[in-house]
C-alpha cells in the first residue's frame, strides 16, 4: 500500500512539473550587481534563469563609473534605466580597498535588499574568498572573459544564491575549512 501511495505521489509530481526536468517551470531573479574595482564601479541589471539546477542569465543594462557615491550612483542607474519595481536584490562588491558603500545605507535608500561582505565569512574559515570562478562555471561564462562586466555579474548571481541560502562559496575551491554560505543581507523594506 505504501509502495503504491509512493508510486503516484511521484507521478503526481512529475506531470504537476514539480520534479519534472523537461518542465518548462523557472524560476526568474532580477538583481543588481555592484562591482567596484581599480577601475571604478560597475553596475550591471541581470536577470538570471534556473530551470532544474541548470542556470542562464541575460545581462539587460550596464555602465561604468569612475568616480562617485555609491548610493547616488546606484539610485541614478535605477532612475535613469527605469528599474523601479524591477530590482530583486542588489548585490555589492569590493575588489579594491577604499570602496565607499555601506549595505544599510544602501538598502535604507533604495529600499530594497543588499547583500555585502561576500567573501567574509569564507576568510574567516580560512579561505581565500575566491568566487567567480564557481560562479563563471555556473552561468557558462569563460574564464578567460572576466571583464569587470562578467565579474559584475557573477557579484549579481552570487547574491541571488546567498538569498536562496545556497552554498556560494566552495571549500573544494576556496581552501576554507568548510563550504559555505556567504553574505550580509540588509533587508530594506518595512516588516
Amino acid at each position: 500500500m505504501r509502495k503504491i501511495f509512493i508510486q503516484n505521489l511521484k507521478q503526481y509530481f512529475y506531470k504537476s512539473k514539480i520534479l519534472n526536468p523537461q518542465s518548462k517551470i523557472k524560476m526568474v531573479y532580477r538583481a543588481l550587481g555592484v562591482l567596484f574595482s581599480d577601475s571604478g564601479y560597475t553596475i550591471v541589471f541581470s536577470e538570471f534563469h534556473e530551470n532544474a539546477g541548470v542556470w542562464t542569465f541575460e545581462s539587460k543594462t550596464n555602465r561604468s563609473y569612475s568616480t562617485g557615491n555609491s548610493i547616488s550612483l546606484i539610485e541614478k542607474f535605477i532612475e535613469e534605466n527605469n528599474l523601479q519595481y524591477q530590482v530583486a536584490l542588489i548585490t555589492v562588491h569590493a575588489e579594491s580597498p577604499g570602496a565607499l558603500f555601506n549595505g544599510a545605507s544602501i538598502a535604507a535608500a533604495t529600499g530594497l535588499p543588499v547583500i555585502t561582505d561576500l567573501s567574509a565569512l569564507d576568510s574567516e574559515l580560512g579561505g581565500n574568498g575566491e568566487f567567480y570562478s564557481t560562479a563563471s562555471k555556473k552561468l557558462g561564462i569563460s574564464d578567460e572573459n572576466m571583464t569587470d562586466l562578467n565579474k559584475t555579474i557573477c557579484v549579481a548571481f552570487m547574491g541571488i544564491l546567498r538569498w536562496r541560502e545556497e552554498y556560494n562559496f566552495l571549500s573544494s575551491v576556496t581552501g576554507a575549512s568548510r563550504s559555505s554560505i556567504g553574505g550580509a543581507i540588509w533587508l530594506g523594506q518595512e516588516a
